[in-house]
Order: structure tokens, then sequence, then C-alpha cells
């Protein structure tokens, strides 16, 4: 079975767990995440990598680490407004 994303995510962060508050208990380099969404990507929801991509976003803030050291959500409306493209298209 695969590894869940929200695993993934903690190991790259460098957290042994998740946020049981709202408090944030790690930070994730957007890259790194990038790099989960890809190893995940067969098992994705997301169309494609942007929605993949915010997918784990989302699955970050529920586990309480930040990206960048931004609230999740801020980063997925910067990926909603293509702040991220030239990344997530690899360029």
């Amino acid at each position: 079975m695969a590894e869940k994303m929200s695993d993934m995510i903690k190991k790259e962060a460098g957290v042994a767990k998740g946020a049981g508050t709202a408090e944030a208990v790690g930070n994730i380099s957007l890259e790194k995440l990038l790099n989960v969404v890809k190893k995940r990507k067969d098992v994705s929801l997301g169309k494609g990598s942007k929605e993949a991509l915010k997918e784990a976003a989302g699955t970050c803030k529920s586990i309480g680490i930040t990206i960048e050291g931004k609230d999740a959500r801020k980063v997925i409306r910067e990926i909603d407004d293509g702040k991220h493209d030239s990344l997530v298209a690899g360029k």
C-alpha cells in the first residue's frame, strides 16, 4: 500500500506528527511539497498538477504544516492566481 500523503508531508517537513490544534507544528517548502505530489500523482484526486498541489496544500492545512511559512489557504489562493505556475510546470 502506498504511503499516505499526510505521512509523506510530515516526513518532508521533519515533524513526527501533525497538529491537534490550529497551531502550526512544521513548515515545508513548495518544492518539497511538489515532490510529494509527483510521487503521489497516481492516486491524487486532482486532474492536473495545480489541482494536485492544491490538494496537498489542503492536507498541510489539516495537519498543521505551513508552506513557505504561510498558511496553506494563502498558498492555495496563490496557486489559483498563477503565482507558482512556473514551479508547477517545472521551469
